[in-house]
């Protein structure tokens, strides 16, 4: 059986100092660092959540930007096709105009050549009957 002598109560005193050391020199220590290493990292976590909502916010500013662009841009486009539509129109229309002003002046010519080379031949036919006939009774 368990006597409680002297020895008991010293071993009790020595078991308590080297608690008590033990909490001091070690224990202590290992729990002051792990508490400042959960601070760093809830620290940490909370810079980067918001650095996360940081990029997430610039993010969808620059979607937004971009579509406002792509916007501009699509209707800036469509602006100037119907632009170069309406100056092909009016380009198109002036060179068929200029084109049927050159053919009315062309078919005025040749009518004109034509009116007159059938006045010169027509001057001309009596003497070449005269001539013609002259030939063929004289052969």
């Amino acid at each position: 059986m368990i006597d409680l002598n002297a020895t008991f109560f010293v071993q009790a005193v020595n078991f308590l100092l080297i608690l008590i050391l033990l909490n001091v020199i070690l224990i202590g220590p290992i729990r002051r660092m792990l508490k400042k290493r959960a601070e760093f990292i809830a620290s940490q976590m909370e810079g980067i959540e918001s650095f996360t909502n940081s990029a997430d916010t610039k993010l969808k500013g620059y979607e937004a930007a971009l579509d406002t662009a792509r916007t501009a841009a699509t209707a800036g486009r469509l602006a100037m096709k119907a632009e170069g539509q309406v100056k092909e129109k009016t380009i198109l229309e002036a060179a068929g105009a200029e084109a049927a002003a050159k053919v009315q002046a062309a078919r005025a010519d040749i009518a004109a050549q034509s009116e007159a080379a059938t006045k010169a031949l027509t001057a001309k036919v009596s003497g070449l009957a005269s001539k013609a006939v002259a030939k063929v009774l004289a052969a």
